[in-house]
């Protein structure tokens, strides 16, 4: 074991291929470290964009249910359920301008019969 320890030492091709494969797995690492932690960062991102969004539909949704149970409290709300932001939006406006409840429910796509 020691012959080879002292061939490698005394032999400067060895060596120098030894440095090379060494330089080149820590850059391996370096480069899957680096490319791993922008993977990280850009999943955050999208998560935190896609949490922003559930959060601001459901608060969207929660204000357009208050103020309707509160302008028509008789009023069934069972159509306020899974709307599109677009929707919800149209019916704060609606509720807002006091609008007429079968304008509301046109405004949802289910006009009440």
């Amino acid at each position: 074991m020691e012959k080879k320890a002292d061939d490698f030492n005394e032999d400067m091709i060895l060596q120098d291929m030894a440095f090379n494969r060494d330089l080149n797995k820590r850059a391996r690492q370096a480069r899957m470290k680096r490319e791993r932690d922008e993977g990280k960062e850009e999943g955050l991102q999208e998560g935190l964009a896609e949490g922003k969004k559930l959060g601001l539909n459901d608060g969207l949704r929660y204000s357009v249910l208050k103020l309707f149970i509160k302008t028509y409290p008789q009023a069934e709300t069972g159509f306020l359920k899974n709307l599109s932001v677009e929707q919800y939006e149209k019916i704060f406006d609606l509720l807002i301008e006091k609008a007429s409840l079968e304008k509301i429910y046109e405004a949802a796509d289910c006009i009440k019969e």
